[in-house]
């Protein structure tokens, strides 16, 4: 992209402000993330992606430019999106306020102007975060089966289940179907059990499968985890929820993305943020 866009030596280095990717960089993954989210791009394996119909018919349409705004407009699954994000960053405010630029309107006190910085500042997060979220899913969907056995071991031993990763990679096993599977301890002391599936499957997971989980369950466990790169289908979902004295839990590829950046599995933080509030005590000290 650099080389198409004819960009200077400088240009190519510029780096984000207080991180370490360089701007076209992070610029290249927020458009290729765009575009998937609307349809318009496909990715056929690491690192390679591939135009759709819906792409070519969107560059017949907008010859010269691809706008956010034309995302929006044209492409629902962009859309739901993009707002998606914007109310799991709504979620997380501590204020109502809310404030689209850095000035201080008529009749907004300190503490609401700089409120407005943090909503701010909060929605930013919330987009890098969905962004890194793809990029790890991404990774996810290609990556060889052994290596995502180990994957699954080191992120049973982050959420606290097993006293190590040599007990929890004893415990399971992997299978000819791209996954592993096996019962682990609820607790350090063992004194609970939960069977554990995980798939690297690019497929729907649907019904039949999970009616497989919960037979290979009887007599070993009461409480379940089946884990998946994919999705569940509705059936599924219904089938699961519908369940009497067997708890089960499906995780798809999202939240597994989630979970891994929660935990810093395959992630590092680059850099911490802050923002700030008026100590209103300090100052009315005295008066």
């Amino acid at each position: 992209m650099a080389d198409l866009l004819e960009l200077s030596s400088a240009d190519r280095q510029l780096r984000v402000a207080g991180g370490s990717a360089t701007v076209i960089r992070h610029r290249c993954g927020w458009a290729r993330t765009a575009l998937s989210r609307a349809g318009l791009i496909a990715q056929v394996s690491r690192g390679i992606w591939r135009i759709t119909d819906e792409g070519r018919e969107a560059l017949r349409q907008f010859p010269d430019e691809i706008r956010e705004s034309d995302l929006r407009q044209h492409y629902p699954s962009f859309r739901i999106w993009v707002d998606d994000i914007a109310d799991r960053a709504r979620e997380k405010r501590s204020t109502g306020s809310g404030g689209q630029d850095d000035t201080q309107r008529p009749g907004e006190s300190d503490e609401e102007m700089f409120a407005s910085a943090s909503d701010r500042m909060a929605t930013l997060e919330r987009q890098a975060r969905a962004l890194i979220e793809d990029a790890v899913l991404e990774r996810l969907s290609t990556m060889h089966w052994a290596r995502f056995e180990g994957l699954v071991e080191s992120l049973v031993v982050k959420l606290g289940y097993g006293a190590s990763k040599d007990e929890v990679a004893a415990a399971l096993r992997g299978g000819s179907d791209e996954g592993v599977d096996g019962v682990v301890n609820e607790d350090r002391l063992g004194l609970g059990q939960i069977y554990l599936q995980a798939k690297r499957w690019s497929k729907t997971v649907g019904r039949p499968a999970i009616q497989s989980f919960v037979g290979a369950m009887h007599g070993r466990a009461q409480k379940g985890v089946f884990i998946t790169t994919s999705d569940f289908s509705q059936e599924a979902l219904d089938y699961a929820g519908s369940l009497h004295g067997i708890r089960l839990r499906l995780i798809n590829g999202e939240e597994l993305a989630s979970l891994m950046v929660d935990c810093g599995l395959g992630v590092s933080e680059e850099r911490a943020y802050r923002t700030y509030k008026i100590d209103s005590d300090f100052f009315e000290e005295g008066e």
